[in-house]
């Protein structure tokens, strides 16, 4: 009996070195990830903020180079051209992307300086978007930015349908009960969607050169399919800078440009600057809409 106690005595001792060396090897690798997972948190988030840093410096020098430029807006200039412009910050490298907008109709510059009433010039196009987007009538978008505090129609809080204001971004239709995320954006459930037609990125008037064929074709009836086509086909080749590049369009009478003079625009008061910084294997992506004024410029919208 003596002899079977001592053998198991020290095959319990055996099995207890045995489990507390697992025990102290397995908190030592649980460490050792810990540790390693916290090293690349913490280099994660430093290289975010220098990313954001360096993004930051990248759009003022982009802010420049738009303040700068005069003429049209087209692709056909190299600034908007749809290539990558390289920018070299010590080991970091960023690459930046304009496009200029202004390109569907403004929704924040529908109204005359009343805030009430709907520019006429307008008019058309606004019928013809809402019925391609498959609405019998448009929503009540006009009445949720117009400045005049109305009663909704079905007598729901009017402050909650109509802020009264200018929208900060088309999302905010969402509130109002016949727009939903489905038929807002495209590429939800659908094609063509709200966004497709209509932009908070947009003073008063359309940028023939960046406006997509879908907004031009329901611009004006005398703009039929084979007008659209061809002032799409002639931006392929040329800029267009004033009315005299537009009178060159087979089908773009004289008539039509007199109805569109306070709808159609050859330069954007709104860029989308993309930025991408890149460091190594590590990358992080940015976007900010970017106003410009005259001479002046500023971020109005920031994404990251």
């Amino acid at each position: 009996m003596r002899k079977f106690y001592r053998t198991s005595n020290k095959g319990f001792i055996f099995v207890t070195v045995l489990m507390i060396s697992t025990l102290f090897l397995s908190t030592a690798i649980a460490y050792a990830m810990f540790a390693r997972l916290e090293m690349r948190r913490v280099a994660s988030e430093e290289f975010a903020g220098a990313a954001r840093a360096v993004a930051i410096i990248a759009s003022r020098e982009a802010r420049t180079w738009i303040a700068q430029k005069t003429g049209s807006d087209s692709r056909h200039d190299v600034l908007y051209s749809g290539s990558p412009i390289k920018l070299n910050y010590d080991d970091y490298l960023v690459y930046v992307t304009l496009t200029p907008l202004d390109d569907k109709i403004p929704i924040n510059g529908l109204l005359l300086p009343d805030g009430i009433t709907m520019k006429n010039e307008y008019v058309y196009a606004w019928n013809m978007a809402w019925n391609s987007l498959g609405f019998r009538t448009p929503p009540p978008v006009l009445e949720f930015i117009s400045s005049a505090a109305e009663p909704a129609p079905d007598g729901r809080d009017e402050n909650y349908y109509y802020p009264n204001k200018p929208l900060s971004d088309i999302s905010e239709l969402m509130r109002l009960p016949e727009i939903n995320r489905g038929n807002l954006y495209a590429g939800v459930s659908a094609d063509i969607a709200i966004d497709s037609y209509f932009t908070v990125y947009g003073k008063d008037r359309i940028n023939i050169n960046t406006a997509p064929l879908a907004v031009i074709r329901i611009l004006d009836p005398g703009i039929g399919p084979d007008v659209a086509d061809a002032i799409a086909a002639y931006r392929l080749e040329n800029a267009v800078h004033d009315a005299n590049g537009l009178a060159n369009i087979v089908g773009f009478s004289g008539a039509i440009a007199t109805r569109l003079i306070n709808v159609i625009n050859y330069t954007s008061n709104f860029i989308l600057l993309e930025l991408r910084v890149e460091r190594g294997t590590r990358v992080r992506t940015f976007e900010a809409i970017i106003l410009k004024d005259g001479g002046k410029t500023e971020i109005v919208n920031w994404r990251e």
